[in-house]
């Protein structure tokens, strides 16, 4: 389950992922991983930067 969504999060096609080795699922389930978790801390980032500049947390966490 969570594997395939790290694939849906690489942007790789699914269809064919599913004909080759688990090695390539599995290179393929880590960039999706990757590119999910960069996505996440940007998004505390951005929430966080907009605490320090409106001072007002649910401003932050609405746009953040």
């Amino acid at each position: 389950m969570l594997k395939r969504f790290f694939i849906f999060c690489s942007g790789s096609d699914t269809a064919i992922l599913k004909e080759c080795s688990a090695g390539e699922q599995t290179k393929y389930a880590g960039i999706g991983a990757t590119v999910f978790f960069t996505a996440v801390m940007a998004c505390i980032a951005s929430a966080y930067a907009l605490y320090t500049v409106f001072d007002n947390i649910y401003t932050a966490v609405f746009f953040g």
